[in-house]
């Protein structure tokens, strides 16, 4: 309304006033979904944890190095997942509003 009141089509009031404010609020949940779909989507979760983890198995029946091994796997995974996390804050950061703090 106040877009409106100021002139603004609605094109414009969408553009310039609603979206700007929509992309700040949906960024936070954007990054769970991010996460979620990194974690348990079926293709990513066969690929990838399985496949980190063979590798473990295999590096374990060859060098008799357990712990190394899944060690290895385990932080492989947590950077991939650090690297969203890091990625979306910054992102977060970037569009955020000075004084408007979301859901605080």
């Amino acid at each position: 309304m106040a877009g409106l009141a100021l002139g603004l089509t609605t094109v414009q009031t969408y553009r310039y006033v609603l979206l700007p404010m929509a992309y700040r609020i949906i960024l936070p949940p954007l990054t769970s979904d991010c996460l979620g779909t990194i974690k348990n989507t079926s293709v990513i979760l066969t690929i990838g944890l399985l496949e980190l983890t063979n590798r473990a198995r295999s590096m374990q029946e060859f060098s008799f190095q357990t712990f190394e091994a899944f060690t290895a796997a385990s932080l492989l995974y947590l950077i991939v997942n650090a690297t969203v996390v890091i990625a979306m804050r910054r992102l977060e950061r970037m569009v955020a509003v000075p004084g408007y703090a979301i859901g605080k």
